[in-house]
């Protein structure tokens, strides 16, 4: 399945092998990978390489966001225990733009206009307020506290979780 969502500014699309390249040159930016989960510093082609490769369409709708021919951001909606999982990073250069709530918010249709999943979470660390503001742009809203693994940072933080109910 090659499900493109495009918005006015916008196109994401699954990941491909060539994207490799790109998706490293962001990920090897230190202020946005400190701010994810899982993507490593220092930055690993090899993890890099796992994440240009296509998601199942069963799985959720991840990849690659452009403006133009640039790749701007990653974000995705994956499946997930309790339901499915929210993620994004958006290269330093195209904070505050409102990137990440424009592609978020047609993602966030495409998956409940495409899955059965009652309800979308998010977490975001303490230390990231600008991502906390983008989930209640798209209608999060904050349920908790917890800790966290940052990958980068190589140990758990603080974090806030939100949750989005279909309809």
């Amino acid at each position: 399945m090659d499900t493109e969502i495009v918005t006015e500014r916008l196109r994401l699309r699954r990941s491909r092998p060539e994207d490799l390249e790109a998706m490293h040159a962001l990920a090897s930016d230190w202020e946005v990978v400190k701010q994810t989960a899982t993507w490593p510093w220092p930055p690993d082609r090899a993890f890099t390489a796992t994440r240009a490769k296509p998601m199942s369409p069963k799985s959720g709708m991840a990849g690659p966001v452009f403006a133009g021919r640039e790749l701007v951001g990653m974000i995705g909606v994956t499946a997930a225990d309790t339901g499915a999982e929210l993620g994004y990073m958006f290269a330093r250069a195209h904070w505050g733009r409102g990137f990440a709530t424009e592609i978020g918010r047609a993602l966030v249709a495409h998956a409940f206009a495409t899955f059965d999943w009652r309800s979308i979470t998010a977490c975001v660390f303490d230390e990231n307020p600008g991502s906390a503001r983008v989930l209640e742009k798209l209608g999060f809203s904050e349920t908790g506290r917890c800790s966290g693994p940052s990958a980068a940072q190589g140990r758990a933080l603080p974090m806030r979780t939100f949750r989005r109910t279909r309809g």
